[in-house]
């Protein structure tokens, strides 16, 4: 069920006229859970991959396929999964204060803009990689990241 509930999240996008790569929901779920409920949620999001790499369409714009993941967005979406199994290694490891939890969460989303901005790189020129690959959604991240860290650091002491 969560990886069908993960599928309903990438659905929620803007896309950008001029880019390959959609504002999207679906981290704000991933790195959540993640965080809330620990491998489950990671193990959910595996499984949400592998439905759709056989062509189940529960990436964004209702598509699936392995072309979709070895396409413009598919280091951002095996970025996701990196950063989530990160998010869960450490999740016990310090407090969950909003601070840490945030912290947590930037490290998350540098990892997953790493992957995403190696797979991107392969169809824009470098001198365009940050403009379209980064820039766009920082603002998106960021408030994504507060909102995971307020719910963490309210409620995971009742998971």
């Amino acid at each position: 069920m969560l990886s069908w509930f993960y599928a309903v999240c990438s659905q929620i996008t803007i896309w950008l006229p001029f880019n390959l790569v959609p504002i999207s929901l679906q981290p704000l779920p991933i790195f959540l859970l993640s965080l809330l409920i620990g491998w489950p949620a990671v193990t959910a999001y595996f499984l949400c991959l592998f439905q759709a790499s056989l062509g189940v369409p529960f990436f964004a714009g209702f598509q699936g396929g392995m072309l979709k993941l070895l396409g413009p967005t598919g280091g951002y979406i095996f970025g996701w999964a990196f950063a989530a199994v990160f998010l869960v290694l450490i999740r016990n490891y310090k407090k969950d204060s909003f601070i840490i939890t945030f912290s947590k969460l930037l490290v998350a989303t540098i990892i997953f803009y790493t992957f995403g901005l190696l797979q991107l790189s392969w169809f824009v020129p470098n001198e365009k990689l940050f403009i379209l690959g980064v820039y766009p959604f920082v603002f998106g991240a960021f408030l994504k990241n507060i909102i995971i860290s307020y719910v963490v650091s309210k409620y995971k002491k009742r998971f």
